[in-house]
C-alpha cells in the first residue's frame, strides 16, 4: 500500500523547515530588537553654538533685578471646584460660593492652554465662536487660519466653529457647561448692528441660525455680547433678548448677556429681565482707543462704584461680576502729544516688557492697578497698565462685600496664572501666600531675527510680596520681587543678502521630482524637511535629494501635531526619522522643523515644549515665517511658480543658499555622516524599515486580493451557477421509471454507527427507485453496529434486498472497495451514502438519469444539515447552501464538480474500477476519486434535487475536527493530482484552480482582512485621540471602503446562492439564515483559518493522519410523506 500523501516517516522535511524558521525567527527578532532600541534611544546630535540676542529696551530709571530664578515648578496645580449636584447653570447665582465662568477666544492659542489646565475650575464657558456682522442677521464664524468669515449655518448644515474645545471637555468630563458667545466684532473692530437689531426679519434669520447651531452639539444655551450698541438700537436689542429667551427656555436652555459698566442709557433692567444671567463687563475704564488717555483698566474705586450701581438695576440672582486679567500698551512719540492706539497685551507680555527694559512693575496706590513705563528701541515711550492676580483678589473681595459671589474671567490665555489659586475662595486666609509664587503664562518670548530657532531659556516661576490693608481687607501694595520667565526662543540667521528655500512634507512622487528638476536646472540649493514615513516610502526620491547636494531636515515620522503629544512620542517621532536618514543616506541631520502650528512664531508654551525636547536631542529648529501657504490649496502646484521665484530673488541681488550657510556652517556640520561604529545599527534599521514598508504594502495587497477573489467568485462562479439554474436540464421526479432503470447498489460503510444505522438503511430501502439493493459494510465496529443491522434487516437480507458485510477496521476507503467486490455484474451504478445520512425517497431516482450519458462518471447529490439544533449547525446549513451547493451548481455547467460528497453521490462502477477504486493515500477518498474520474475524461455532475440529510457537528470543536479532516484530505488530493494543474481538461483548468483559489487561498486571506481592519481601525482612533493631526481620515476611509466592499460582495454572493436554490417542499430553506451571514462569515473565517494553518502545518510536518471519529447523536429528524422525506 502506498504511503499517504505528505507522509514523511523520518520527518526530515519538517526538521529542515524548522531549522529555517528558527534561523529566520532569530534574525528577525534581532532586527526588531535593535530597531526598537535605536528608535527609543538615540545618541544626542552635536550642538551648534549660536549667539544670544536681546531686545534693545532700556529703563526710564535704575532698578535692581533679581538674578536668581527659582526652579521651574514641576506642574501647575489643578483644582477641583466644589460643585453642586445639579448643573452649574441651574444653581441660583450668588449663593454659597457661587459659580465661576470664563471667556474663551479661539484666536489665541494660549486660551485653549488655560482652558485645558483649569477647566475643572470653570463652571460656565463662553467661547467666542459666533458673530453677527451683516444687516440680515446671518450667524458667522471666523476661520482663524485664513482670517476670513464664513456662514455658520448654510442650507441647514452647520459649519464647524471648533475643533478642540468640545472634544476636550467631553473627554475630560470636567462638568463645564458651554454657552457659545455671539458678538458683533469683526477683525477686532465693533460693527454697527443697528439695522440688524431693528429688523424683525433679521431677528428671525438670526434666531433660526442660533437654534440650528445650538442643536448641533451639547450646548447649554447662548451668551450675547453685543457692544458699542447705539441708543437707537436699545429697543431692538431688548426685543431680540426677549425672543431668544423664549426660544431657549422652550428647549431647556439658558440665555446670558454681557453688558457694559457705567452706561447711563443702557437698558440694564430689560436685559436682566430677559436673560438668566448678566455679566457686568466692569473693566476698560481706560481702553485702547485712539486719543484715549493711558490709565488704569479698572481702578478699585471705579470698579466698586460700578458694581454697587449695577446691584440697583440688576437683580442679585442674575448678576455676574466680570473679572479682567490683561493689559493695554500705549506708545507715545516724545515729539507728539497724542498716544497711539492701546495695544491689548497679556499679563505675561507686560511682564516681559518690564524685564526687557529692566523696569520695575509699579503698583499704583490710588487705583490699585499695576503699571510699567519704558522706552523702546525707537525711543517711543510705552505706558502699560494691567490687571493681574492681585487686582482679581481685590475685586472679588469687594464684590463679596456687595453680596456678589459669581464671577466670570475675561479672558482665558491672557491671565496671571496665580489667579487660579484664589479663584474659588478669595476670602481664604492663605490667599495672600498663594499669590506669592507667580507661574509664567503661556506666552513665548521671541528674541532676535531670522529663521533658525534656538531655545535660550525655559520657564521659571517669579515671586511677589503684597501688603494687606486690614481696614478693607484689600491688598494695598504689590512688589514683583522676581518676574516669571516664560520660554525664551532666540531667532538667528537673518542675512540681508541671502535667502534659503525650503520645502516641507515630502517627498512626494508627483511634485518633488519636478522641484528637483527645476533646482538642478537653475543651480539653486534647497533644504527639504522630510516626513519619515514618506521618505521611507519613496526612498529613491529621498536619495536623489541628498545626492544632488540639497540638505534634508527632520519633519517627524508621521507628521503629527506634536504640541498635543507626550515627550516620549515626540522623541520617538524624531528618532524614527533620524534612524531612517542613517539607514537610507548614511547621515544624521540636526535640522528640524515641527509640523503644523509649531512654526516660526510658536504661540504658546505647549508649542515651544516640542522645541525644548528636540533641542535636548541636539536638533536646531528651523522656522518658516515666509510661508506661501501653497499647502492650503494644491501642493502639487508648488513647482509651477518656483522658476519665477528664483529669478525674482536673484534679480534683487540676493543669493540663494542652503540653511546651513545662514548659520555659517557647512553641509557636513548640519548633516554629519554616521560613524563607522553605527553602520551595523543603520543596516538593522534599514531592514526594519523595509519590514515596516513591506507590512504596509502587505495590508494593501491582502485587501486587494480579498476583494478581487470575492469579486471573481461572484462574477465567474455566480455566472456559471446562474446559467446552470436557468439552462441546464434537471430530471424530474419519477424519471427513474423511464426506460433507463439499471440495477443500483447502495453502499453504506459504517464504523460504530449503532445509533443511526437502522434509520439510514430504512431510508434507502424506502427509495422510490425500486431496482436497488443495500450493502452495509461494517468496518470492524467496536459497538453493536453489526448486530443492530442484522437484527433489524434479517428479513430483507434473506430476501436479497440487503447485504450485510463485515471486515477488520481499515478505513472508509478500504470498506468501500470491499463492498465493490460484492457488486453483481449487472449493477452498473452504486450510490455511496454515509451511515449518518438520511436520503430522500426520490434521491436515487433523480441521480440515475444522469448516467444515460456514458461520459458521466459520477453525480453529486445535495447534502443538507438535518440536525439544526443550535447556532453552529444552522451556520453549517447556511454554508452548505452558500458555498458547497453554489460551487457545485456552477461547476455542473462544465461537468467539473470537484467533490462528490460522501453523504450522497452516484458512481459508475466501470469508471470507478477503471481508475482503481477508492485509494488509501488520502483521507478524502471521495474527493480523490472524483478528481481521478475528471482526470480520465469523465464528467462529474450535480443533481440539486437529490437530497440527503446528514448529521453535522454541534460544537466548534467538532466542526474544527471535521473540517481539519476535509481540508487535509482536499489538500492531499490536490497535491496528488498537481501534475495536471493548468493542463488540458476540466480538472487542470477548472476544478483544481477553483479549489486552490476559493477553498484554500481565499480562506487563508479572509481572516487577515478582519484582523487588519480591526487593527487599522484601532490604530486610527488611537491616533485620533492622542495626536489627532496624525490620524489620516482618507486612509481610514479607504480601509472602510475596502472592508465594506469585501462584506457586501460576500453578502451578494450568499444572497444569490439562496436565490438559486430550488423552492420545493424538500428544498425550501429558512430565509432568516441569510440574515446571519455576516456573523457566520466572521466566526467561520477565524475558525477555518485556524483549520487551514493546522492543515498546512500537518502537511509540512509529514505526520501521519489519524481518522477522527465524531460522536453520533442521532439528532437528524425527518417526516415521511407520500413522496419525500422532509427534515426541517
Amino acid at each position: 500500500m502506498a504511503h499517504p500523501v505528505f507522509y514523511d516517516p523520518r520527518r526530515a522535511r519538517w526538521k529542515r523547515l524548522r531549522t529555517l524558521l528558527d534561523v529566520t525567527g532569530v534574525v528577525l527578532s534581532a532586527v526588531i530588537i535593535v530597531f526598537i532600541y535605536t528608535a527609543v534611544r538615540s545618541e544626542p546630535l552635536p550642538k551648534l553654538l549660536l549667539q544670544f540676542q536681546k531686545r534693545p529696551y532700556h529703563a526710564l530709571k535704575e532698578s535692581e533685578r533679581q538674578k536668581a530664578r527659582e526652579k521651574r515648578a514641576e506642574s501647575l496645580r489643578r483644582y477641583n471646584r466644589r460643585r453642586s449636584k445639579q448643573p452649574a447653570s441651574q444653581v441660583p447665582l450668588n449663593t454659597d460660593e457661587g459659580v465661576r465662568g470664563a471667556f474663551y477666544v479661539p484666536s489665541d492659542a494660549a486660551s485653549f492652554s488655560s482652558l485645558r489646565d483649569y477647566a475643572r475650575q470653570i463652571d460656565l464657558l463662553y467661547p467666542e465662536w459666533l458673530h453677527v456682522l451683516t444687516p440680515d442677521g446671518r450667524l458667522q464664524g471666523i476661520d482663524e487660519q485664513t482670517n476670513t468669515m464664513f456662514d455658520v449655518v448654510h442650507s441647514g448644515a452647520v459649519h464647524s466653529v471648533d475643533e478642540k474645545v468640545m472634544k476636550f471637555l467631553k473627554s475630560e468630563d470636567t462638568g463645564t457647561e458651554v454657552f457659545p458667545l455671539v458678538n458683533n466684532s469683526g477683525n477686532s473692530d465693533w460693527i454697527d448692528i443697528t439695522v440688524f437689531l431693528n429688523s424683525p426679519a433679521a431677528h428671525a434669520r438670526f434666531r433660526q441660525d442660533v437654534a440650528t447651531f445650538l442643536a448641533s452639539d451639547k450646548y447649554r444655551g447662548l451668551m450675547v455680547d453685543f457692544e458699542d450698541v447705539r441708543p437707537q438700537a436699545f429697543a431692538g436689542l431688548t426685543t431680540l433678548l426677549n425672543e431668544l429667551s423664549q426660544d431657549l427656555h422652550s428647549k431647556g436652555m439658558k440665555l446670558y448677556a454681557s453688558v457694559p459698566a457705567n452706561d447711563p442709557g443702557f437698558p440694564y433692567r430689560a436685559a436682566s429681565d430677559a436673560a438668566d444671567g448678566v455679566v457686568l463687563m466692569n473693566y476698560d475704564e481706560h481702553f485702547g482707543g485712539t486719543g484715549v488717555v493711558a490709565g488704569p483698566i479698572a481702578s478699585q474705586d471705579w470698579f466698586t462704584k460700578n458694581l454697587a450701581q449695577a446691584t440697583k438695576v440688576i437683580p442679585l440672582d442674575k448678576l455676574i461680576c466680570g473679572i479682567a486679567n490683561y493689559g493695554y500698551d500705549w506708545a507715545q512719540d516724545p515729539k507728539k502729544k497724542q498716544l497711539s492706539n492701546g495695544k491689548n497685551v497679556s499679563v505675561q507680555e507686560a511682564w516681559l516688557a518690564a524685564r526687557d527694559s529692566e523696569e520695575d512693575v509699579d503698583f499704583d496706590g490710588d487705583s490699585l492697578n499695576p503699571h510699567v513705563s519704558f522706552l523702546d528701541e525707537s525711543n517711543l515711550r510705552h505706558e502699560i497698565w494691567l490687571l493681574d492676580g492681585v487686582t482679581a483678589l481685590n475685586q472679588m473681595r469687594a464684590a463679596r462685600q456687595l453680596g456678589i459671589r459669581t464671577f466670570a474671567l475675561w479672558r482665558l490665555g491672557s491671565e496671571d496664572r496665580s489667579l487660579w489659586k484664589i479663584w474659588d475662595d478669595p476670602l481664604d486666609i492663605s490667599a495672600l501666600s498663594k499669590l506669592a509664587e507667580i507661574q509664567p503664562g503661556q506666552d513665548v518670548d521671541m528674541e532676535g531675527d531670522g529663521e533658525i530657532l534656538n531655545l535660550e531659556a525655559t520657564p521659571t516661576n517669579g515671586s511677589r510680596s503684597v501688603t494687606l490693608d486690614d481696614s478693607n481687607n484689600l491688598i494695598s501694595d504689590e512688589t514683583i520681587d522676581s518676574l516669571p520667565e516664560p520660554y525664551r526662543v532666540g531667532r538667528y540667521g537673518a542675512s540681508p543678502n541671502q535667502v534659503a528655500i525650503t520645502f516641507d512634507d515630502g517627498p512626494d512622487p508627483q511634485w518633488t521630482p519636478n522641484i528637483l528638476d527645476i533646482l538642478k536646472r537653475e543651480h539653486a540649493p534647497a533644504t527639504f524637511f522630510l516626513i519619515g514615513d514618506q521618505a521611507d516610502r519613496f526612498s529613491s526620491i529621498t536619495s536623489r535629494i541628498y545626492d544632488e547636494g540639497h540638505e534634508v531636515g527632520n519633519h517627524t515620522f508621521f507628521h503629527p501635531d506634536i504640541s498635543e503629544m507626550s515627550d516620549r512620542f515626540i522623541k520617538l517621532e524624531l528618532n524614527l526619522t533620524e534612524r531612517l536618514f542613517a539607514a537610507r543616506l548614511g547621515i544624521r541631520t540636526i535640522l528640524f522643523r515641527p509640523p503644523y502650528s509649531v512654526d516660526a512664531e510658536p504661540d504658546t508654551a505647549d508649542q515651544v515644549r516640542a522645541l525644548e525636547i528636540s533641542e535636548g536631542m541636539g536638533y536646531l529648529a528651523i522656522g518658516d515665517k515666509i510661508d506661501p501657504n501653497d499647502w492650503r490649496e494644491n501642493p502639487h502646484r508648488s513647482a509651477e511658480p518656483l522658476p519665477k521665484i528664483i529669478d525674482e530673488i536673484r534679480a534683487k541681488g540676493l543669493q540663494i543658499v542652503p540653511v546651513s550657510q545662514l548659520m555659517h556652517k557647512t553641509r557636513s556640520e548640519v548633516m554629519p555622516p554616521i560613524p563607522a561604529s553605527e553602520l551595523w545599527a543603520a543596516w538593522m534599521s534599514l531592514i526594519g524599515f523595509w519590514m515596516f514598508s513591506a507590512g504596509q504594502k502587505f495590508i494593501v495587497i491582502i485587501f486587494f486580493i480579498g476583494d478581487l477573489l470575492m469579486t471573481s467568485r461572484l462574477i465567474f462562479i455566480g455566472a456559471f451557477a446562474l446559467y446552470d439554474r436557468t439552462h441546464t436540464k434537471h430530471f424530474p421526479k419519477g424519471s427513474g421509471n423511464s426506460g433507463f432503470s439499471p440495477k443500483v447498489a447502495v453502499l453504506i460503510p459504517a464504523y460504530n454507527e449503532e445509533k443511526v444505522i437502522e434509520r439510514t438503511v430504512r431510508a434507502a430501502l424506502r427509495s422510490s427507485y425500486k431496482n436497488l439493493r443495500v450493502i452495509v459494510i461494517d468496518d470492524g465496529s467496536t459497538d453493536r453496529t453489526l448486530t443492530v443491522a442484522r437484527e433489524c434487516f434479517s428479513r430483507e437480507e434473506a430476501a436479497g434486498r440487503v447485504l450485510i458485510l463485515t471486515k477488520p477496521n481499515s478505513g472508509k476507503a478500504e470498506a468501500l472497495n470491499f463492498g465493490l467486490q460484492y457488486l453483481c455484474g449487472d449493477e452498473e451504478i452504486f450510490i455511496g451514502i454515509d451511515a449518518d445520512t438520511v436520503i430522500a425517497r426520490d434521491a436515487v431516482a433523480l441521480l440515475i438519469p444522469h448516467f444515460l450519458n456514458s461520459r458521466v462518471g459520477a453525480v453529486a447529490g445535495n447534502a443538507k444539515v438535518g440536525n439544526r439544533v443550535n447556532l453552529w449547525t444552522r451556520w453549517q446549513a447556511l454554508e452548505y447552501i452558500t458555498s458547497q451547493n453554489f460551487e457545485r451548481r456552477a461547476l455542473n455547467t462544465l461537468g467539473a464538480v470537484s467533490v462528490v460528497p460522501g453523504a450522497i453521490g452516484g458512481w459508475r462502477v466501470a469508471a470507478v474500477r477503471e481508475v482503481g477504486g477508492f485509494h488509501m493515500d488520502t483521507v478524502a477518498e471521495d474527493a480523490d476519486l472524483t478528481m481521478a474520474l475528471l482526470r480520465n475524461g469523465y464528467r462529474v455532475e450535480y443533481e440539486d434535487m437529490a437530497l440527503a440529510y446528514t448529521e453535522a457537528p454541534t460544537s466548534a470543536n467538532g466542526l474544527m475536527r471535521q473540517r481539519f479532516r476535509w481540508s487535509f484530505g482536499i489538500l492531499q488530493a490536490v497535491y496528488k493530482h498537481r501534475e495536471v494543474f493548468g493542463r488540458k481538461g476540466v480538472l487542470g483548468w477548472i476544478a483544481l484552480p477553483n479549489i486552490v483559489i476559493f477553498q484554500i487561498l481565499l480562506p487563508l486571506v479572509s481572516p487577515f482582512i478582519d484582523i487588519m481592519f480591526a487593527v487599522g481601525t484601532g490604530w486610527y482612533f488611537l491616533q485620533k485621540h492622542y495626536h489627532p493631526e496624525s490620524a489620516d481620515p482618507a486612509s481610514f476611509q479607504r480601509l472602510v471602503v475596502f472592508f465594506a466592499a469585501f462584506l457586501i460582495i460576500d453578502f451578494i454572493t450568499s444572497a444569490m446562492a439562496f436565490a438559486l436554490e430550488r423552492s420545493t417542499p424538500d428544498t425550501r430553506e429558512d430565509s432568516w439564515l441569510l440574515s446571519q451571514v455576516w456573523l457566520q462569515r466572521f466566526a467561520y473565517r477565524q475558525l477555518f483559518s485556524l483549520v487551514l494553518f493546522k492543515t498546512v502545518k500537518r502537511a509540512l510536518s509529514g505526520e501521519p493522519f489519524a481518522w477522527d471519529k465524531l460522536e453520533r447523536t442521532a439528532a437528524v429528524t425527518y417526516e415521511e410523506q407520500e413522496e419525500h422525506v422532509h427534515v426541517p
